[in-house]
């Protein structure tokens, strides 16, 4: 029965040595104002003390989560109101009938009458004590864990949005990736088999590897090339691309497909056909636990400006909002968009990102 109304043993346990505490403090507290007569003071303490648990626990398991926690006030102070009277009503009475008797008689304490409001004050404090210091406890306890349950709710959030927006990139991809299969089955091209091949192995890794949370920055790289060598068996020598790739951070850890929508922009607008010398420039740098990305393309100047939160631009918004949620304040990214070119250059910093949390998974 105590075990089912208190919880585990380890509250149990507080409990008591909250009780514990109280009695000790104020044996000390009053056996030295009374001549060191500790043993007296204790024996008035533990006969008093049913008056302080009843309305300390009254308040802690009724009260507040009835009426305090869902903010209903008004009841919760007109109810405690009525409880503290209550119980300094009869903490009044038990001192003045019996404890005044008992002890120190010669002060003739039990002459002043039953509703001596100074007394009567001096019970409501006497058994309020213990319950203001309950419920701060309780209170800053319930305030601690409704924070953690907030956090963790945002975490929640944060995680299913995460996983929305990577989701959201398969279909991207793979509507860009099958215009450019159409446009060499049109031409009826030799290299369209290989295209179909590289499709297959790109979306072999979307489906399998991308499940981890975060993936090397080297294998993110390789996943980029895999994405170049496909655009340009649609392209040939009508596109110029030079790639180029530096990481002295083996353990440099980063979301899959992070870096995919630059890319993917940078063919969109760099291999024009409306150009004669279309060009993709794209380089990755990752040292002491700083990346560094730059897409660089050219634009033909007839092309309309697109803005970045533009409907169409469906991947760079993505990895907009993906950068938010994951590097918030760590990351700075820049797009510059002159007549004739494209430049995006993001800087991340990666400290943040330890080896453990490569192993979450996010299905």
């Amino acid at each position: 029965m105590i075990e089912k109304f208190f919880g585990t043993h380890r509250r149990i346990y507080y409990h008591i040595l909250f009780w514990l505490a109280y009695v000790l403090f104020y044996t000390i507290f009053w056996g030295s104002y009374e001549g060191s007569n500790y043993f007296d003071e204790t024996l008035q303490l533990l006969f008093l003390l049913p008056w302080k648990l009843i309305p300390t626990y009254i308040t802690l398991y009724y009260l507040m989560p009835k009426y305090l926690y869902p903010k209903r006030t008004t009841m919760y102070i007109l109810l405690s109101i009525l409880l503290a009277v209550s119980m300094a009503l009869i903490d009044r009475y038990m001192n003045w009938r019996f404890l005044y008797h008992w002890f120190n008689v010669e002060d003739e304490h039990w002459k002043d009458p039953l509703w001596y409001l100074p007394k009567v004050i001096n019970s409501m404090l006497s058994v309020y004590t213990p319950v203001f210091v309950a419920m701060s406890i309780k209170l800053q306890r319930f305030y601690y864990k409704k924070e953690q349950i907030n956090k963790e709710l945002e975490k929640e959030k944060i995680e299913t949005e995460l996983k929305f927006l990577k989701a959201q990139i398969h279909p991207h991809f793979l509507f860009n990736t099958l215009n450019s299969i159409y446009a060499l089955s049109l031409e009826k091209s030799a290299k369209t088999p290989d295209a179909v091949l590289g499709l297959s192995k790109f979306l072999d890794y979307m489906l399998y590897d991308c499940n981890d949370r975060l993936i090397s920055v080297q294998k993110e790289w390789e996943e980029l090339m895999n994405l170049v060598a496909l655009e340009q068996l649609r392209y040939g020598d009508k596109l110029t691309i030079s790639t180029h790739f530096e990481n002295d951070d083996i353990d440099s850890y980063i979301p899959p497909l992070l870096l995919l929508p630059f890319v993917e922009n940078a063919f969109k607008h760099g291999a024009d056909t409306l150009l004669d010398d279309s060009f993709i420039t794209i380089r990755l740098k990752s040292d002491n636990k700083q990346l560094r990305f730059v897409v660089e393309n050219s634009k033909a100047s007839s092309q309309e400006r697109e803005e970045l939160d533009g409907d169409k631009n469906i991947g760079l918004k993505n990895v907009k909002r993906r950068l938010a949620l994951f590097f918030p304040d760590k990351h700075h990214l820049d797009i510059r968009e002159e007549q004739d070119q494209f430049l995006i250059t993001l800087e991340i910093d990666l400290s943040g990102i330890n080896v453990q949390s490569v192993y979450g998974k996010n299905d």
